[in-house]
């Protein structure tokens, strides 16, 4: 009688443990990963690259696995995830939208760049057209050649981990400027608590931004961000949107402990349109103050354009 309970309770837990290791191969799409080749680390998540003659990925993955420990003990949670390092010319066959070299995060997958990214190369040709004044504000931080891909991958490959996240648990969001800004919050709660010697390469280049103006942003409103998001916008207004929320998650994170992630993601995970209908402007304003705090729900509210 004993023997025969010991047999089914350790059915039980292998059909347990069976379950759970189903749902974590089914969380990454493991369809972009034919062709590359898996780099032998100490990190618990894999890694893969287009091409393992490249050498530029030793620092980003420490910063990935220290974001890692940071988020996980945060959310309670051990986040499983692969992370790819792709070169420009075959990121359309492993990445989930271009341009080359552009970070990006989905169904369980880090995608960076494995050399430099075109969005560096074209936003650094247009700095080096301006005054040298401009250029004082970068050199400093990303070298005397502006290498931005010390923001656009070292910094940003953080924000993307941080989707991550929030995806595991749903992805359709009430509105994806709030998506984006769980994101940059926790990036920014990350490299501002954890990774101190990376602040200024994180936050250098989106004062630059701000500072520069919107003549580059031909659309403004939260209204155009949701309709148009990611491919209905030129690289330089995306951008815009992004640095306007980056505004708005450092002076939220500057004056908030990381209790205002949490209420966020579980904001974002609870209303899920793949769970509730969609909210008026004034309902989400509403709710995101009563369930996550007013400084988030007055982002919305105090949007310069309307």
């Amino acid at each position: 009688m004993k023997k025969s309970i010991l047999t089914n309770l350790i059915a039980i837990l292998l059909c347990f443990l069976s379950t759970q290791l189903q749902g974590q191969e089914s969380w990454i799409d493991t369809s972009i990963h034919s062709g590359l080749i898996e780099l032998k680390t100490e990190y618990t998540f894999k890694t893969l690259v287009s091409n393992d003659s490249i050498k530029t990925t030793a620092e980003t993955l420490k910063n990935l696995y220290k974001a890692k420990l940071y988020f996980d003990k945060i959310f309670q949670t051990d986040l499983d995830f692969a992370v790819l390092f792709i070169e420009n010319r075959k990121w359309n066959k492993h990445a989930y939208f271009p341009p080359p070299g552009l970070p990006q995060a989905g169904k369980g997958n880090v995608i960076l760049g494995l050399d430099k990214s075109i969005v560096s190369l074209e936003v650094e040709k247009m700095i080096f057209q301006l005054p040298e004044q401009y250029l004082a504000l970068l050199k400093p931080v990303y070298g005397e050649n502006i290498n931005l891909d010390l923001f656009y991958r070292e910094t940003l490959s953080i924000h993307e981990l941080a989707h991550l996240y929030h995806f595991k648990e749903g992805t359709k969001p009430q509105r994806k400027w709030l998506q984006e800004l769980f994101a940059t919050l926790s990036m920014y709660s990350f490299i501002k608590d954890k990774a101190n010697p990376s602040y200024q390469l994180m936050n250098a280049y989106p004062e630059f931004v701000i500072q520069s103006g919107d003549r580059m942003a031909e659309f403004k409103t939260l209204k155009d961000f949701e309709e148009k998001y990611v491919q209905k916008l030129t690289p330089q207004n995306y951008e815009w949107y992004q640095m306007q929320l980056y505004r708005n998650a450092k002076l939220i994170l500057d004056s908030n402990k990381t209790e205002i992630l949490i209420k966020l993601r579980d904001f974002l995970i609870n209303t899920d349109l793949s769970k509730t209908r969609a909210f008026s402007n004034s309902e989400l304003t509403t709710r995101l103050e009563k369930e996550v705090g007013k400084e988030i729900a007055d982002i919305l509210t105090n949007w310069k354009y309307k």
